[in-house]
Parts: structure tokens; sequence; C-alpha cells
């Protein structure tokens, strides 16, 4: 590899916004002093091209080229009158068609401001500040082929503190199309269309990726993940083969750009302002395709800004195939967009139709909605499928769908693999890292990142029971709830405080409340629900010895009591009823043959069908 330097002058002029990954709210010292030189540019050319990688995943984004120290000689040095300390240095690659930069020894001191921009635009990364200091620090993309680096400081530095390791570029590959915003296919539907109206909160979860592997540079998508504590560690849940061969000095130079989307169902002429971080750490790796499910598991380094508003996507780890739901991801690299599928998922392995219980992904067929016909991309790889619930099932692998093929399918790792099929060993599963608390809960709602704010809800696996039935609810509460306070109408108990109560037992006919009360430091919230838990009677014992039944009620029988009898052919039975208890009655079929009979119980308003067997014997063999 080699370089050339040359120079050109260049006159700054003034800005007009700061945009970028997670910085202070501050303008350039140059802005604001017209008296300052003009400045010289160093001109970095390649003479190697880059061979892109020919595989359909990861999207091929570009390439970094080594940066040398001595170079750093050709920045300016400059003092203002309000005593700062100015140093600029600008590079131009040409025929880039965006630059990002990989620092090192990232160590500013505190006041110390860092930017990156380009002349003549309002475009700005910064403020970096001391907040962003690490060993390693990766920045967005800054559309152009020339930007300059400028710091600004008030200490007495004798020395920059920090150094450049490498610059990355993105270009066209030859014979291909732009890679990046507005650049997806025109079949993609914006993510708040109205297919996107029910996913707004799993949506702020959904990042775009740029994936750094030695000196490639890749597209890939993915989303923050929740975990038992509900305490908003930034998990991040993406694709084994993002970042294959990623080393712990690539991941620590990651970028992850949220809420890149279009305000609406148009897309929008200019594109939307970075909200971004950079910096994570590989936790739990599925493996490829072949061997695994084609998970990576990652700590995002930086704290996301709650300006962000980002949310962190439950999930749900059942074996059960989703009837419904979508995808959201960052196709070519361009902005958020959703996908909608209206047919089960299959179980099968990668790129085989054919269905296997016992396989490791999702097979999917993306529908036609209202807004056209969203399928995946190139860069869409890691982004997360969801249930009709909003809990991620699976993640992206690879398939053949596309614009131009509408109707292939796609491949999504399972979740429920990723949970702990991949492996042994805490760095080849979810389940040691999202759930830290041995919940073993099959699914987990979302949360945002003000954990002050919480909202009280709840599930339960039966809503519709017999006397002397158990239900098990369960919690959905979102927030960081560190109270609870049942009340279960008509149960045994009728009170619990714990997150999740133990089996309530129902022992009389009827309807009843449920009602659920949470707190957190800060706050409250309850969820009341009438008539949740319906009670049917209950016929015992059922198949009977000699044609005779009772009908428990486990209270007073109700005066409205209707009772009919069905032979399994649908012709009316006659039968003796009588009463056995003040809670109970007794149906006698003993003067009937042995069979199947159909008994119809209406009390109250509900009618009940009980499939009941006669004189069969019910004993073991």
């Amino acid at each position: 590899m080699r370089f050339y330097v040359v120079f050109a002058l260049v006159i700054i002029v003034a800005f007009k916004s700061v945009s970028g990954q997670v910085s202070l709210d501050a303008e350039p010292v140059s802005t604001l002093d017209k008296h300052l030189k003009k400045m010289d540019f160093i001109t970095l050319q390649s003479a190697e091209s880059k061979s892109e990688n020919l595989g359909q995943y990861p999207l091929y984004a570009g390439y970094t080229i080594p940066f040398n120290d001595n170079n750093l000689q050709y920045g300016i040095w400059e003092t203002t009158g309000n005593d700062w300390q100015i140093w600029r240095i600008g590079l131009i690659i040409p025929k880039a068609e965006a630059l990002n930069v990989y620092f090192e020894d990232f160590n500013l001191f505190p006041g110390d401001r860092l930017f990156i921009y380009k002349p003549g635009t309002d475009q700005i990364f910064g403020a970096f500040s001391q907040i962003n200091n690490d060993r390693f620090v990766g920045t967005t993309f800054l559309t152009d082929d020339t930007l300059i680096i400028e710091y600004n400081t008030l200490n007495d530095v004798r020395s920059l503190p920090f150094s450049i390791k490498e610059i990355g570029v993105s270009v066209i590959p030859s014979g291909k199309e732009a890679r990046d915003f507005g650049d997806s296919g025109n079949c993609e539907v914006l993510v708040n269309c109205p297919e996107g109206e029910d996913y707004q909160d799993e949506k702020r979860g959904v990042a775009r990726v740029l994936v750094k592997d030695g000196s490639s540079l890749f597209w890939c998508s993915g989303s923050l993940l929740n975990n038992t504590n509900r305490d908003g560690t930034p998990y991040f849940l993406t694709a084994h083969h993002c970042g294959e061969d990623a080393s712990e000095e690539d991941y620590s130079q990651w970028v992850f750009y949220f809420n890149f989307e279009s305000l609406d169902c148009e897309m929008p002429v200019l594109e939307p302002e970075y909200q971004s971080v950079s910096g994570a750490k590989l936790i739990a790796d599925g493996r490829n395709t072949g061997s695994g499910s084609d998970f990576k598991l990652l700590l995002l380094e930086e704290e996301i800004p709650k300006s962000y508003n980002p949310y962190f996507n439950g999930w749900s780890r059942s074996v059960d195939a989703s009837g419904s739901g979508v995808g959201i991801h960052h196709p070519d690299g361009d902005l958020k967009m959703v996908s909608t599928y209206l047919e089960s998922l299959i179980s099968t392995n990668y790129m085989n139709p054919t269905p296997n219980s016992e396989g490791r992904f999702w097979h999917v067929v993306w529908s036609e909605t209202q807004s056209g016909h969203g399928v995946t991309e190139g860069g869409s790889s890691g982004s997360p499928i969801l249930n009709p619930d909003g809990y991620i099932v699976g993640t992206l692998s690879g398939g053949r769908a596309s614009c131009n093929n509408l109707t292939l399918p796609d491949y999504y790792g399972k979740f429920s693999v990723h949970w702990d099929e991949n492996g042994y060993d805490s760095t080849d599963q979810l389940k040691p890292w999202l759930d830290p608390t041995g919940s073993d809960v099959v699914a987990l709602r979302g949360i945002g990142l003000d954990t002050t704010s919480i909202r009280a809800d709840f599930g339960s696996d039966l809503t519709e029971i017999k006397v002397g039935g158990g239900v098990q609810f369960y919690n959905k509460s979102q927030g960081n709830v560190t109270a609870y306070k049942w009340e279960f109408e008509g149960g045994e108990p009728e009170f619990a405080e714990s997150e999740t109560p133990p089996l309530v037992y129902y022992q009389k006919t009827g309807e009843y409340d449920v009602k659920l009360v949470i707190k957190s430091q800060d706050d409250s919230d309850s969820l009341a629900i009438k008539n949740y838990v319906r009670v049917l009677p209950n016929l015992y014992p059922n198949p009977s010895i000699d044609g005779k039944f009772h009908i428990i009620f486990g209270q007073t029988v109700p005066d409205d009591l209707e009772v009919v009898v069905y032979s399994i052919d649908g012709r009316m039975i006659q039968y003796v009823l009588k009463q056995s208890t003040e809670n109970s009655i007794t149906i006698d079929l003993g003067e009937h043959p042995q069979g199947i009979y159909l008994i119809q119980v209406k009390s109250e308003g509900n009618t009940q069908i009980i499939k009941a067997g006669s004189k069969i014997f019910s004993g073991l063999k």
C-alpha cells in the first residue's frame, strides 16, 4: 500500500447545525474566529484497489486505509484571542462516497472538544469530549470525499491526546449501485407507513450497524434486547456472519445508528440526522448457519442518550411458529424499513424449504401490503423478525427474497435455538445474559430507557377453567418495578406480592376480576380486568363406572340451571337428575347403554358442553 501527499487550499465557511454520535452541543471554535489561517489539505490515495466481499451477506460498505502518524505534522496549531488552542487537519480521498475516522488512544482532557466536518456545509460530527474516551473510537460516515478534523482545548497541551489509526472509505464498487441512504429496492416499505403502526416502540430498538472486520467495512442490522433485570443493559443482537472474523479492536469501533428513518411514509429528499453510538464487546456467538443458529450478542460500550429514545425489545423463546408479524431492518444500508408476513413461519434448516420440526431456522415468505411488498436485502442481516406481540423470535441469516423475487423465502435463526442450543458455555447462549434472574420466562416484554416510568400488565396460561382448576399468572409489566400486589377475586390465594404469583385455584363457578398494582421508587401503576377468569362446573367422575355423574359448582346450585343430555349421535337422552349436595347435582345414566354422552349445562348465562363416558372402567391395566 502506498500513499501520495498533495496539497489544496480550501476556505472554511460558517456552519449551521451539529449532528452525529454521543456528543456535546457545541460548534468548532474555528467557525467563530474569522482571522484563522487558510488550511492545507492532505490528499491520500490508495494505489491498490480493494476487492469487494462477493457474498450476498453481509453487505459490503467500503474499506479502511492505514493513517501514517507522520501526516499529523501537516495539521496546524493556532491560538485565538480567548485562549482556545485549535489544531486542524484536512483530508481528501478522491472518489470516496463518504469518509469516517478510526481513532486510537482517544484520551481527551476535561473541557476538550473534537469535531469532524466537511468544508462549506452544515454537516458536523461532535463535539466529541472526555465522555467518548476509549482505546479505540470509530465515527459515523461523513458523506463527502473531504473532511476536517478539529481539536479545541483550553488546556496547556504539548501533543495531541489521540492518534488516527485508519480512515474509512465508502465507495461505489465498479458496476454496482450505491449502498446507503436512498439505495434500497423500490418495493420496500418505510417503517412509519401504516404497516409499522403497531410496532412504533419496537422500531426504536432496531439500528443500522457499520461493521468493521479487519480493513473491510459492511452494513448490517440488529436490535437492542431487554433482560429479566429490566435495567437497560445495552445488549444488542445481530448475526454471527456480520463481522465473522472481527477482532476485539474491531468491535470497539463498530458504529450503531438509531432512528435512521423517515418521519412518515414518504422517502425524504435529505438524509436524516445521525443518532449513533460507537463501540461494543462480543458477549456470545451462535456460530454460522452450518453448525449454529447464526446469532451474535454484543454489549454496547457507550451509554445510549435518552434523547435517542431507545427501546429494549422483548423476545420469545417459544418453539411455536408465529402466525404473522413483521421484520424491521435497514436494507442496502438505507433507512429503516418494515416487511410483513401474514402466513405462519415454518421450522426448517437453512436455505431448505422442507419443514423440519428440529430445524434451527424460521422460513418466511413476505406478503404484499397497502404500501408495497417489503422484503429484505443485503444490509438487513442480523435484523429481527417479530411476532404480533412485538417479541423478537429470530434474526435474519439470509435468503432469496428481493424486489425482483418477492415470493422467495428468507431464513431467520430461531431465538429459541439462540437461547441455549448452540453449546454449553455462556459464550454460546443468550440465556445467561438475558435471564440473569433465573426466572426461566418464555417471553419477556420490551422496555424503554426511562426505567422510572412503569406500566402494569399481566397475562395467564388460561382464562377459562373448571371448578378446582388452577391458573398461572405471569407479569408483563414494563419498567424498573420494585413491588407487586396481585388481587385474585374468588381465587386461592386471594393476594400475592411476588413478581410471578403461585398457581391460583378457583373452587366456585363464576367470572372473577384480576388486578395488579406495581410500584417503582418514583411511580406506581395498576391494571384491573373485570371477569378475566371464567370458572365452569366440573363433572366428576369422568368416565363413570356406574353411569352416575356429579356436576360440581363449588357453591349453591344456580336457580336457572338447565341440563340436557345427548347421545354421541345427537339424540336427546332421558336421565334421572337429583341434587346430592347444596353445591352439586347428580345425573344418573345407569339405565342407558355404555358409551359417550354429551352433557349440556346452562347457568347464569353460560353454556358448557361436557363429553362424558358412562359405564366405562377408568382404572389402569
